[in-house]
């Protein structure tokens, strides 16, 4: 699966289709590689980043999805966790501009949107516009990522966030970036795919994923709240092994992570 080329033009805080040549960390061939997934939205550009990075190293994650993630010129937050974690900037974070304040709401320097950094090399990376509105409603994307895991193996891992609401227009619009999501992917597999997608396990939309051979892995083990009563936050599967997960216990966003741990 090429991921090479960057389906959006973003401004220079977020380079994309960067193919790295960094030496990955080499792995016997053939051997399971233990792949640890966090997925949370931080809730903005009032997070914590140091909080967030404790709650990442605590939850043993060497993949981290994020949504609510901004990188203005005076707080880049992608750069904060990337150095708390001791983590590379260039060769083990990618940021996909979305969410992008606008005309719905007071301007702000920067970008926003959704970002996964790993402690493995990213091999390659993308951005995937889901809407392209000229006013209101906010813009939405995705992220990806080719993950080198050594030795010959390697992992995709994406994460979105998708619009809320509850109103007609609201649903309609929602489910058209979901459709739109699992166009993009076909019929391929070895993916994982995460993200605040605005809706619960109860909603068509959330059926759809499942009717298209995705497997909810907190159905299994984390089928619990990640959002006040409602678990809208989700780590997608295809063609991937989950051995276990769970929903973690923070206070730092209105969003609750999850964690899952995958071999690879």
């Amino acid at each position: 699966m090429r991921l090479t080329r960057s389906i959006q033009v973003l401004s220079v805080l977020c380079p994309v289709a960067v193919v790295l040549t960094a030496p990955a960390a080499s792995a016997p061939a053939g051997a399971a590689t233990a792949v640890v997934v966090l997925d949370w939205n931080i809730q903005g550009d009032s997070a914590d980043m140091k909080a967030v990075a404790e709650v990442v190293r605590a939850s043993g994650a060497n993949v981290v999805t994020l949504q609510e993630i901004h990188r203005r010129p005076d707080a880049d937050q992608v750069k904060e966790l990337a150095d708390e974690l001791g983590w590379d900037l260039t060769a083990n974070a990618h940021f996909g501009a979305g969410d992008n304040p606008g005309p719905c709401d007071d301007p702000q320097p920067g970008k926003a949107g959704n970002a996964i950094l790993s402690s493995f090399r990213i091999a390659e990376r993308v951005t995937i516009p889901l809407t392209d509105f000229a006013t209101c409603p906010v813009n939405r994307s995705m992220a990806g990522v080719k993950l080198d895991l050594g030795g010959g193996a390697s992992i995709t891992v994406f994460t979105t966030h998708l619009s809320p609401g509850l109103s007609a227009t609201s649903l309609a619009r929602r489910e058209a970036q979901a459709d739109k999501v699992r166009a993009y992917f076909g019929s391929r597999t070895g993916l994982v795919l995460t993200g605040d997608f605005n809706a619960p396990p109860t909603d068509a939309l959330s059926k759809k994923f499942v009717s298209a051979g995705w497997t909810d892995t907190g159905a299994r083990y984390a089928n619990k709240p990640t959002h006040g009563n409602a678990r809208i936050d989700y780590v997608y599967t295809r063609g991937i092994t989950t051995t276990s997960g769970s929903v973690l216990s923070s206070t730092l966003s209105d969003h609750l992570p999850v964690v899952m741990r995958m071999v690879r």
